[in-house]
């Protein structure tokens, strides 16, 4: 009995064995078809169109028109700066303007009298009634006058020239959203001084999502442009998206870092290169009631063609 049992036990022992073997060898397998079938990484993430909305002016700001998480259409004011110096001034343009036209009437009515004037003496020196030293000043009293009439003129082009301007200021105390999007991030307050370029707002174009992956210099060999792809993103483990690689950039993510890596002192440590490409997310816009902001960490597993 004792070793009937023995027999059973090496039986099973054998049987058990031969089982793992067998499901590490269709693991393998399987892993391997995997490798083949497919390149993927989690060094991915959600992003964006991205723009900081800056005004280029010198001014301080007045109003908020909106804050952080706020939806916004194109051509919505996020921000407006002060602008009573900018309306003082175009008062005081458009006095000038109107005076200006006043003096554009002054002097051609002036200019139609000396003209009449200056044709009557061509008549009274060709009958010699005049001298040549009369008709010399109705002929510099027309010249002069017709200088002040352009004169005017070229004023009043100035004149107008200066409102638009001042409206071109105006209206650049007002920041524009310049795209539908969602403000992520506030800068600044009421009241700030701000310079030209000063970020105010930055904003996210949230319906033009891409996925960011950073693929090993070593699988990128085997991706094509218009590849399909796998998407699951960590804030919904139970959601798969699925979009296709639409651009393999030129160059590894190294060489656009603040620091790029020199190699030129000879203390060179090999590092595996990472080359950036973008994926679509077709499926993005499916659910609305999921947040998908740029940012957010994401895993990516592309099938490659040919497989």
């Amino acid at each position: 009995m004792t070793e009937e049992i023995k027999k059973r036990g090496k039986w099973g022992y054998f049987v058990g064995s031969g089982i793992l073997l067998i499901l590490l060898v269709i693991g393998g397998i399987y892993l391997f078809i995997q490798e083949e079938k497919y390149v993927g990484t989690n060094d991915a993430f959600i992003d964006s169109y991205r723009i900081d909305l800056s005004p280029d002016i010198l001014a301080r700001v007045i109003e908020l028109k909106v804050d952080e998480g706020d939806a916004v259409k194109q051509g919505d004011v996020v921000a407006i700066l002060q602008q009573d110096i900018f309306l003082s001034q175009k008062v005081e343009a458009e006095a000038a303007l109107e005076s200006s036209i006043r003096n554009v009437s002054f002097q051609k009515a002036h200019l139609e009298k000396v003209q009449n004037d200056y044709i009557r003496a061509t008549k009274g020196i060709k009958d010699r009634i005049i001298s040549s030293q009369e008709f010399d000043h109705f002929q510099k009293d027309y010249e002069m006058s017709e200088a002040s009439y352009n004169k005017a003129l070229a004023d009043t082009v100035l004149a107008e020239s200066k409102v638009q301007l001042i409206n071109t200021y105006l209206n650049h105390t007002l920041i524009y959203a310049p795209f539908d999007g969602t403000i992520a991030k506030r800068w600044i307050f009421t009241g700030d001084v701000m310079r030209p370029g000063q970020s105010i707002f930055t904003m996210y174009d949230r319906q033009r999502v891409w996925v960011q992956a950073n693929l090993s210099e070593k699988k990128i060999e085997k991706v094509k442009i218009g590849d399909p792809v796998e998407i699951s993103v960590d804030a919904y483990p139970n959601k798969t998206f699925y979009g296709k690689v639409f651009t393999i950039k030129s160059a590894a993510a190294s060489q656009f870092s603040v620091i790029p890596q020199n190699n030129a002192t000879g203390n060179y440590t090999k590092v595996a290169q990472r080359i950036p490409i973008k994926i679509t997310l077709d499926s993005a816009y499916s659910d609305n009631k999921l947040y998908l902001f740029p940012g957010m960490n994401v895993e990516v597993k592309i099938k490659v063609q040919g497989s």
